[in-house]
């Protein structure tokens, strides 16, 4: 028998925030059937809010009042309240509410331990997951089908390393690394962890790759953070194969494969073929069927040589 869950785990809430927004771009059909439904099924539009106030208006509502430590304990129940009138509103702003709940539940440990975030996520995690394995077998599907038509110009420019034009776009991007990288140790300083878990994945997905990227500085820091919060390296991690699985998902459906194949290679790049990473299977099949491809087309040592 499962254990019995007594809190939403972070990198879960991150989760189900990208497969909504997955969901967004599939069409109002399956928004409807796989978001929609299944709070009408449980009944959540009968928890309607008297608030007179829209979706939208609510949401700026309850973040002014999150500032506020002495509202705390009523936010689980403002977004329930949030929820329920996002549904009689339109999809759009359920979709917006939904969001906005997770990304709280990121925030906040006793938001994540509510009555109302665990029934919250009893409702939404088993559709969204089940739409998350159609889309996955589909982009399989999808996936080949766009870099079997890509030539070999194209292929080759998917394998490129990023190229800088001249001093001036050099300057730029260490720059924005700096400026990047500063964002991080002031979220460290405050112990703004979960700002921290963000701007550290954005900064080692954008520039692990990359001769700005300080390494060491990066592995101080974690050392530090990892004191700070037990586990944090290893939520560190899921929230980097979130972020990539989700990225490539998105190239994938938006017809862009040479996102996709960016993103594999990343993916490969930090995990370094660890099967026990997030995603790791998924990933592995789509990076298989790309080099299967490229082995048809006979490119391998001409990308080797690009690499």
């Amino acid at each position: 028998m499962a254990e019995k869950r007594t809190s939403i785990p972070s990198d879960l809430a991150q989760e189900l925030v990208k497969i909504i927004r997955l969901l967004a771009m599939s069409g109002k059909k399956n928004f409807k059937k796989y978001l929609y439904d299944p709070f009408i099924y449980a009944g959540w539009e009968k928890e309607k809010s008297h608030s007179a106030l829209a979706a939208s208006k609510m949401i700026d509502k309850i973040q002014e009042d999150s500032n506020n430590p002495s509202y705390l304990h009523t936010l689980p129940h403002q977004c329930k309240r949030l929820i329920s009138r996002a549904i009689i509103e339109s999809l759009s702003a359920l979709g917006d509410s939904c969001i906005f709940f997770l990304e709280k539940i990121q925030e906040s440990g006793s938001i994540a331990a509510s009555p109302e975030a665990l029934e919250f996520i009893a409702v939404l995690e088993k559709p969204l997951k089940e739409f998350e394995k159609v889309t996955s077998s589909n982009n399989e599907k999808l996936f080949e089908d766009s870099i079997k038509n890509f030539s070999k110009e194209e292929l080759k420019s998917a394998f490129e390393p990023v190229k800088l034009d001249g001093t001036r776009q050099k300057v730029y991007l260490d720059t924005e690394v700096h400026t990047l990288y500063q964002q991080i140790l002031s979220a460290a300083k405050v112990n703004n962890l979960v700002r921290c878990k963000k701007l550290l994945s954005r900064y080692i997905i954008n520039y692990s790759d990359s001769e700005t990227y300080s390494e060491q500085e990066v592995d101080n820091l974690l050392d530090a953070l990892g004191k700070r919060e037990v586990g944090f390296k290893e939520t560190l991690r899921d929230s980097l194969a979130i972020e990539l699985y989700f990225s490539i998902t998105k190239g994938i459906l938006e017809g862009n494969a040479k996102k996709a194949i960016q993103g594999i290679r990343k993916y490969a790049h930090i995990f370094e073929g660890d099967p026990n990473t997030k995603y790791y299977y998924e990933i592995d099949s789509l990076e298989r069927k790309l080099y299967g491809i490229i082995q048809a087309k006979d490119l391998m040592k001409e990308l080797r040589k690009g690499v």
